[in-house]
């Protein structure tokens, strides 16, 4: 089937009505051409015979046959009446006249004739009476021929050129008008198969003056509109969907590569533990070996215990929930701790690590403890990447109203497109099996951090690989000096009568280990591995302090802290929680629940025993009476 185009289809339609309504109106036009020719011939022959039988009564009457021809014979100027006769009372013929040889033939005389035209193909037969003053003399008869079809085909030729004419106009007429009617439409879709092939639905039509077609053109523009709006909401989404599907496969990727790196870091302190324990447990070692090898447990537990603060510390800060502790304090003294802590590593390393001092002030409002564990990061990454016999240099500077510290070395430096990558947490530059033992990726992460949350920048800058690094920690010089807080890291001594102590955990070992640990210290010492035996205890012998964990089978460590408050007896005990969670939502039930001090395992030997000695010597002066 041949396509055509709407154009098309509407010339056609009205070149086709016009076509219809012209010839219905030809065929109406004719016929009553026909009808109103036919009616008024006869009127005309009628009166030709009236005015023939007239003029032909003097000469019945008179019998003059004379007069009658000469009367009849003035028909020849009428050229469609063929014959005429005239015919007496008796019938008889009088006078005729006829262009042929045909003779009207008699149709009878009387009162009673029928004097009515009668029609035969084109010829008309018409019999008139003679009379005058109702007397008959005789009757006329005409014979006509009319041309009725050759009127008929001239009109039908004088229509056909004028409605054909007509039909040509009004096709081009319509032509004309349908381009400007259905230019809208054409502009319409010319923009619709551009949206198709440019994918640009920012494409609008045209307006138009015609109201009918311009709320098409409206509706059509709206409809772009709203596709151009939901193709935008689209790719945004789509977008945004490759995005976090970007996200996604990198926070997987780094997923991954921290588990890898948290077991190897986990399995390097694990191994000289594991020797270490061995160690332990030869007999008749030669002398020394059960020193190093404690000395070896030792580091190892710090390297652990480091590992997994840095974990909770990042944890804590990505939900918002790490605390600071600000006071007034000096930088130099914190930044001249950390270097001290760093110079067994970088002398181990061959490295050269070196404190620039300073006459500045450099006092800051901060956390004593997170500051140090920045600097402590920034010096012992400083030492790691740094190969044997090279340089960390420490500067220290104040001005415009920040205080500046300088951590660069010339170490194996930082590619340019891994400079803001490596403050990512997991992140870590070198990431080849010859880096050694360097952590989690962690350090760098959480030390931005820690400096944010004191209103500071920590960034960093390198040439590239192997030219070094250059670590610059800002932080907000304090305007007003006041004396800082001096940190002694020396727990007071202090002199307690003997201590009746209670431990609950479900961890054996550790529980015997706090044990014997308080016993060594002059305490007395009952332990309970769960919260059912842990209440009997200390309602069985009250103790002064209670070293609660916080998961324990029977009865938690919430569950048996709320019971020894609400009884007489053992409400004024001191109760310390010590749990593996360290949130601060943790916290804050603990507190609920009627615990006065909240650790964090894994807790020091010797931390421990001063912590609770000062708990409760805190917790006994607010209580008079008790004795110390």
């Amino acid at each position: 089937m041949r396509v055509t185009s709407l154009r098309e289809q509407l010339v056609r339609a009205a070149v086709l009505t016009t076509l219809v309504v012209v010839l219905l109106n030809a065929v109406a036009l004719l016929t009553y051409e026909w009808l109103a020719y036919r009616k008024a011939w006869v009127a005309n022959i009628e009166t030709t015979a009236k005015l023939m039988a007239d003029a032909s009564v003097s000469a019945l009457q008179l019998k003059d046959h004379k007069s009658a021809q000469k009367t009849l014979g003035m028909l020849h100027s009428k050229p469609q009446i063929q014959a005429a006769s005239l015919y007496d009372l008796a019938g008889v013929p009088f006078a005729s006249f006829s262009r042929t040889s045909v003779l009207v033939e008699d149709q009878g005389i009387g009162k009673d004739a029928l004097f009515e035209p009668t029609f035969s193909g084109t010829t008309l037969k018409i019999s008139y009476p003679i009379e005058r003053d109702g007397e008959l003399f005789g009757t006329l008869h005409l014979t006509a021929q009319h041309d009725i079809w050759t009127k008929l085909a001239d009109f039908s030729v004088i229509l056909l050129l004028s409605n054909g004419l007509s039909i040509l106009v009004a096709g081009f007429l319509f032509g004309r008008l349908q381009r400007h009617v259905m230019a809208p439409m054409e502009t319409m879709t010319q923009v619709a198969q551009d949206v198709i092939s440019s994918h640009n639905w920012s494409l609008r039509a045209p307006p138009t003056a015609y109201r009918d077609v311009g709320q098409l053109v409206d509706a059509f523009n709206s409809l772009l509109s709203e596709c151009e709006n939901r193709t935008n909401d689209l790719q945004q989404e789509a977008e945004s969907r490759r995005e976090i599907e970007q996200q996604l496969r990198q926070a997987d990727r780094q997923k991954n590569e921290f588990l890898a790196t948290l077991a190897h870091e986990l399995r390097n302190p694990l191994a000289p533990m594991t020797n270490a324990l061995a160690l332990l447990q030869i007999p008749n070692a030669p002398a020394g070996t059960q020193d190093r090898a404690v000395l070896v447990l030792e580091r190892q537990l710090r390297h652990m215990v480091r590992l997994i603060d840095d974990l909770l510390d990042a944890s804590r800060i990505s939900t918002g929930q790490l605390s600071l502790t600000p006071q007034p304090l000096d930088v130099a003294a914190l930044v001249h701790v950390a270097v001290e802590e760093a110079e067994m590593l970088a002398e181990q390393k061959g490295i050269s690590l070196r404190l620039h001092p300073t006459t500045d002030a450099l006092q800051v409002e901060g956390d004593p403890i997170r500051l140090a564990q920045v600097f402590t990061n920034l010096l012992n990454n400083a030492c790691r990447y740094t190969p044997t016999g090279g340089k960390v240099d420490v500067h220290m500077v104040s001005e415009h109203g920040s205080v500046f510290v300088f951590v660069q070395d010339t170490g194996v430096g930082v590619d340019p497109t891994m400079q803001e990558r490596i403050f990512d947490l997991f992140e870590q530059a070198d990431k080849s099996l010859e880096r050694g033992n360097v952590g989690l990726g962690v350090g760098l992460s959480l030390s931005r951090q820690i400096v944010e949350l004191h209103k500071g920048q920590l960034t960093m800058t390198s040439e590239g690989q192997g030219r070094g690094s250059c670590f610059v920690v800002q932080l907000p010089r304090l305007q007003t000096l006041r004396e800082p807080t001096v940190i002694n890291a020396d727990a007071r001594a202090v002199h307690l009568r003997r201590l009746q102590i209670l431990i609950a955990d479900d961890n054996v070992d550790l529980a015997e280990s706090f044990a014997e640990l308080l016993r060594a210290s002059g305490h007395q010492v009952e332990v309970a591995h769960d919260g059912e035996a842990a209440l009997h205890m200390a309602r069985t012998r009250v103790p002064d302090i209670a070293l609660l964990d916080i998961g324990m089978p029977k009865r938690d460590g919430y569950e048996v802290a709320r019971q020894l408050r609400r009884s007489e007896d053992t409400r004024e005990i001191l109760l310390v929680a010590i749990s593996g969670w360290g949130l601060e939502t943790d916290k804050a039930i603990a507190e609920q629940a009627g615990f006065d001090h909240y650790l964090v395992k894994p807790v020091e030997p010797a931390e421990l025993v001063n912590i609770l000695v000062e708990a409760f010597v805190e917790f006994a002066s607010s209580r008079p009476g008790e004795l110390l």
